[in-house]
């Protein structure tokens, strides 16, 4: 006897956006690898151009130097793949491509700088894959953003994740705060499911429409067309219950997402065991001390110092349009606190009125962050005309690698509190004196004054209790770009 498959309307139609997604993601895919070799390509020609391997007539040296040329791209597609920069969910996901460039480009420049000492006996040859790798993870963002722009004008942009929230009320109105839009644009919370016992007018209170308990998890997704479920920690939902939820949702090519209960630990710190079939998570403990801080610090004052004298002439510029525009010390000396609570004399260019600090009191009723410690006022009359301009490019704020360079900050930490600020603090809060406090920081380009105090606080104990030299070094990249736009400085 001859079984037919006979999908129902409503199976037909799920298979149809099913097979749709999948042809949209496949191209997506397959256009951004396409940029990748590209980026890979030039930057491999470049750093050919600029460092050719021996001469016409010295074959030996110029077949190695022209076939690392075309293993390029090959390599750079590899490394990329092997940091998960090709996963067909999350190709929407672009929050973490600097990240996986990076770790991408240490992978490959260990392997291609071994491979051309051992098998070449020529400098010229590792200088050329050196420059390569380099250029190649500096080119691949650009290409990636010029591909995806070409895509969403040829209406073929990566489609959001749909995503249903499963837990308790609290939870979901937690999560669903920080994981907002702007900085996941490729998920859409279209729903939630309550689980557990729930207060009166809970549900209603959330901005999110809720489409009934745990038994109707599967139904709810497939009927709003979702992606996957993201299922927070709750105590109703235990092993067999989830075991259960996964069947059921894969049955309808619906994917299943655990939120842990420890939140803000950054994925390179968790790694994955098993003990008799029961899976571990590992959480690596934050480096807060040892060789990696030291090296950290030492590599930091070594940039402040060559900063200043790149700096030297900008700094002295400005320096003369404050003393020139405005009676006062061209230097602002305040006070704040650092590592382990230590108070030091923080350096700025001076860029409010010389009684600034009486002023305040009066001014009081117009700050903007009643919601914590901080003061700020996004039109404060105290600041000077040449002021706004140096807080909007952030200029006010060089006189601080003097700071790095004495070892009272850092390049990259968490914002440096007041004293009265620091009194203020919780436990939790105090947790942001455990290291040197930063120049720039997540703080800075994630929004700097428009951020609330809550989302200061998170991102600033996110930075400390996930730091590495690999977040230190995509804070400086956006550091960049943050200070182009002056987006929050005021």
């Amino acid at each position: 006897m001859t079984v037919l498959n006979v999908l129902t309307p409503e199976r037909r139609t799920r298979s149809d956006v099913r097979t749709r997604r999948y042809d949209r993601e496949t191209f997506h895919l397959r256009t951004l690898l396409l940029a990748d070799v590209v980026a890979a390509l030039m930057g491999a020609l470049m750093a050919y151009a600029w460092h050719p391997a021996g001469s016409d007539s010295d074959e030996l040296q110029i077949f190695p130097s022209r076939l690392a040329v075309v293993l390029m791209p090959f390599g750079w597609v590899l490394a990329l793949w092997l940091e998960r920069a090709y996963d067909r969910r999350r190709t929407g996901m672009d929050a973490a491509i600097g990240r996986k460039v990076l770790g991408a480009a240490v992978g490959l420049l260990a392997a291609g700088v071994a491979a051309s000492a051992l098998l070449v006996d020529s400098m010229s040859l590792v200088r050329q894959v050196i420059m390569a790798i380099a250029l190649a993870a500096l080119l691949t963002p650009l290409s990636r953003t010029v591909a995806r722009a070409w895509l969403a004008r040829a209406g073929w942009g990566a489609q959001q994740q749909r995503v249903l929230l499963v837990g308790h009320a609290s939870s979901i109105s937690g999560f669903a705060e920080q994981v907002r839009p702007n900085r996941a644009p490729w998920l859409r919370i279209v729903g939630a499911c309550l689980v557990g016992p729930t207060e009166p007018g809970e549900a209603e209170s959330l901005e999110l429409a809720v489409h009934g308990d745990l038994d109707s998890v599967a139904d709810t997704a497939v009927t709003m067309g979702c992606d996957v479920v993201v299922v927070l920690a709750s105590p109703e939902l235990d092993g067999s219950a989830l075991r259960e939820l996964s069947w059921r949702l894969h049955e309808q090519d619906v994917d299943l997402a655990i939120v842990p209960v420890l939140v803000g630990v950054a994925p390179e710190r968790i790694t994955v065991d098993s003990v008799d079939g029961l899976p571990l998570l590992h959480i690596r403990a934050p480096i807060l001390s040892g060789p990696l801080r030291a090296v950290k610090d030492g590599l930091e004052r070594v940039a402040a110092a060559l900063l200043l004298m790149l700096m030297s002439p900008i700094m002295l510029g400005v320096a003369v349009l404050v003393r020139s525009t405005s009676p006062g010390p061209v230097l602002f000396r305040q006070t704040r606190v650092g590592l382990n609570a230590a108070q030091f004399t923080c350096l700025k260019f001076r860029t409010m009125v010389v009684d600034a600090e009486r002023m305040r009191e009066q001014l009081e009723h117009l700050n903007e962050k009643s919601d914590g410690v901080l003061f700020k006022i996004r039109r404060d009359p105290r600041i000077t005309s040449v002021g706004r301009v140096l807080r909007k490019c952030s200029l006010d704020e060089l006189p601080q690698l003097i700071n790095v360079l004495r070892g009272e900050m850092s390049l990259v930490g968490p914002r440096p509190p007041l004293p009265e600020e620091a009194a203020k603090y919780t436990d939790e809060v105090r947790r942001r004196l455990a290291v040197k406090p930063g120049l720039t920081g997540l703080w800075q380009v994630s929004g700097r004054s428009m951020l609330s105090w809550e989302e200061s606080v998170r991102l600033d104990l996110s930075y400390v209790e996930n730091w590495s030299p690999q977040l230190d070094a995509m804070i400086l990249l956006r550091t960049t770009s943050a200070v182009v736009r002056g987006t929050g400085a005021f």
